[in-house]
């Protein structure tokens, strides 16, 4: 019997150890992207990408918004542009619905339209003819040195600058290359490809350490990181945004090292997640992503089985399951939000209040964070939730008391999501040589965007490059 007993005593033990691990499986299922894909509402809350969702989500809760022109908004249409070719005149012999050829031209009566279109693709093909000259210091043959021409190449300025930019665009090597083919009969390798993007990274590197110089003078930066692979290892993909200024950097790392190097003279308000190497940046202030947070909520929620909500929304509380709703972490999860949602609406208050009602305003917030915070919650979401907003009671409130300062992290995600399709069209760069060349390229394509310019023709004016007409 006791060897029965202890037999059966050992059986039990397995069973409770295979039933624990069931339970861990069975929870780490029903956070997988498949299941969370499943459902449009728990899908983004569950942090599922995109391309796992099943269908689209309506974010748009009551009444839509009508489409076309809304009243008072004044119209807008694309501009009529200015002709810059002959005319092309359509004159008739005989009349198309009765093909009577006595027919006679209505005088004042012509119509117009203007056409805008681009003339054939084709390419030059043009001599470089040195005129070298002899000099009795050197005792030898010299000639002028030309900058806007790649060296060792027979391909001139105009190709690098359209291979760059169709490579920012996420563009292959191959499909650069048959594009080139296709559109302009020109055969290139994948060798000279890379060279000459490299060539054109090379020759903006001081506008690219100019953008560095620009964003530790900023007033605001927002930061954000995704995974970037280099040479088939994990790399990481860094982005430093304002309104003016897009700066990207390609690093092995994602430690605190990156964010301290940039921003080693920032002295402004940075607004990120709640990723803790930013921890590490010293400056005027911080901002952390208040969307983070209510991340953390919903994420919560669907633990416990109840429908995520966001931070201004005003439906109540819907449990997905049976049993009772969890009380207690509902708790906890609407005084959260009920703070954040009047800080947010405070921020967004026109006209701007002035700064010292700001500060007692936001000090009023913090306080009642903080009594909420402190309370001795028993749920295990509320008291892990409540510990990370404790160590960022500082972050949370910045907005409200400093103007202009945005209460998301919209800008910098926004920014990071260049570098996202780019890595899923090419899957990153395979050398860090590479990666650099990416870096420089994609920080100054954004930031003439955001500047009004042209990314081609600033190029070509770092090159010194003549007229196309010469």
């Amino acid at each position: 019997m006791k060897k029965k007993l202890e037999k059966e005593r050992r059986k039990r033990k397995e069973l409770e150890e295979e039933n624990e691990d069931l339970k861990e499986q069975l929870a780490q299922l029903k956070s997988s992207a498949p299941v969370l894909g499943a459902s449009d509402r728990t899908a983004e809350a569950g942090g599922v990408p995109s391309s796992k969702t099943y269908y689209r989500r309506n974010r748009t809760e009551g009444i839509k918004k009508p489409t076309g022109g809304q009243p008072g908004h004044k119209g807008h249409g694309r501009k009529k542009p200015v002709p810059n070719a002959p005319a092309i005149h359509i004159r008739s012999r005989i009349c198309p619905h009765c093909h009577d050829s006595n027919i006679t031209e209505a005088k004042s009566a012509t119509q117009r339209r203007t056409v805008t279109d681009i003339p054939p693709p084709t390419h030059n093909v043009y001599e470089i003819i040195y005129h070298r000259y002899w000099c009795p210091t050197c005792k030898k043959l010299v000639r002028d040195v030309v900058p806007w021409m790649p060296p060792n190449q027979e391909f001139g300025p105009f190709i690098a600058c359209w291979i760059a930019y169709h490579r920012i665009l996420g563009l292959t090597i191959p499909k650069i290359r048959s594009s080139l083919y296709e559109t302009y009969g020109i055969e290139i390798s994948d060798d000279t490809v890379l060279k000459l993007e490299k060539w054109v990274a090379e020759t903006l590197q001081n506008d690219y350490s100019d953008l560095k110089e620009e964003i530790a003078k900023a007033d605001l930066l927002n930061a954000d990181e995704t995974k970037f692979r280099v040479g088939g290892e994990n790399g990481w993909l860094w982005t430093f945004v304002n309104s003016l200024v897009s700066l990207y950097l390609v690093a092995p790392t994602r430690g605190h090292d990156i964010p301290v190097d940039v921003l080693d003279e920032f002295d402004g308000i940075l607004g990120r997640d709640a990723w803790k190497p930013y921890d590490f940046v010293v400056c005027s202030g911080h901002q952390m992503d208040l969307l983070h947070v209510n991340r953390w909520l919903e994420r919560a929620e669907i633990r416990h089985g109840v429908e995520p909500r966001t931070i201004l929304t005003s439906r109540p509380m819907k449990l997905n399951r049976r049993g009772r709703p969890p009380e207690k972490f509902l708790s906890f999860a609407d005084g959260v939000r009920a703070i954040l949602k009047r800080a947010i609406e405070y921020g967004e208050t026109e006209p701007s209040p002035p700064i010292k009602e700001r500060k007692k305003i936001r000090k009023g917030f913090e306080d009642e964070m903080k009594a909420l915070l402190e309370k001795d919650w028993k749920d295990k979401d509320a008291v892990r939730i409540s510990k990370e907003l404790r160590r960022r009671q500082n972050m949370l409130f910045t907005f409200v008391e400093v103007e202009g300062v945005p209460w998301h992290n919209n800008d910098a995600e926004r920014a990071i999501r260049k570098g996202v399709l780019i890595r899923k069209i090419s899957g990153g760069r395979r050398t860090w040589v590479g990666a650099e060349v990416f870096q420089i390229l994609l920080s100054i394509s954004e930031t003439t965007k955001k500047k009004g310019d042209n990314f081609i023709q600033f190029v070509e004016k770092r090159f010194g490059m003549p007229s196309r007409t010469t």
